[in-house]
């Protein structure tokens, strides 16, 4: 996926908005690092008033 048309997380539940800044993971970029490892930790959320685990 070309990282310039990506604008959200590469989570699947997450609506979360992506840019150059964020956190990358096998070429897709997401809003933050739970999203990043598919919510390992078990959180249920990205910390941007999303719940997306």
């Amino acid at each position: 996926m070309n990282q310039e048309s990506q604008k959200t997380c590469g989570c699947p539940n997450c609506k979360c908005t992506v840019d150059s800044q964020s956190i990358e993971k096998d070429g897709v970029l997401y809003c933050c690092e739970a999203c990043a490892t598919g919510h390992a930790d078990g959180s249920k959320d990205c910390g941007h008033n999303c719940e997306c685990g």
